[in-house]
């Protein structure tokens, strides 16, 4: 790489900087100010007032519990919709699923015929070896 392009960036990167900051730094530190204004808010106004302790920590429960709830029926209505589709393709599948269980014994048979095939030479000859093993030692007895 030449120096000249670490120092003159192209067109598209710096259109893709500007997106950065606008996309994703503003909104960061905005709700960053948000909170931090919020919090701040929170902290000084029973300063001002009577305290209201309770009210605020009834307030700050539900923004605790509140997400909560939210994620848990989320994850509720995925379940249900899982089940429901999970009921719908036991419906369809068995017979396809048969199908293809029948295609793969085939297929296994089709295996153990070809090893036994290529195992067959080897066992012959090995039951050769032994035949001419016990052979030689009944005639030369050792």
């Amino acid at each position: 790489m030449s120096l000249d392009k670490s120092i003159h960036p192209s067109p598209s990167f710096q259109k893709h900087r500007r997106q950065v900051v606008w996309q994703i730094l503003t909104p960061v530190i905005a709700s960053g100010v948000v909170f931090l204004s919020l919090g701040l808010w929170i902290v000084l106004t029973p300063s001002w007032s009577a305290s209201r302790t309770g009210h605020w920590a009834a307030i700050s429960l539900i923004w605790l519990i509140g997400p909560l709830i939210f994620l848990a029926i989320l994850f509720l209505a995925l379940n249900i919709g899982l089940i429901y589709l999970m009921n719908k393709l036991l419906r369809v599948l068995p017979p396809y699923l048969r199908i293809g269980q029948v295609y793969s014994q085939v297929m296994v048979l089709r295996v153990k015929v070809l090893c036994d095939r290529l195992a067959r030479p080897f066992i012959r000859w090995g039951g050769w070896a032994a035949g001419f093993r016990r052979l030689r030692s009944k005639v030369f007895r050792r």
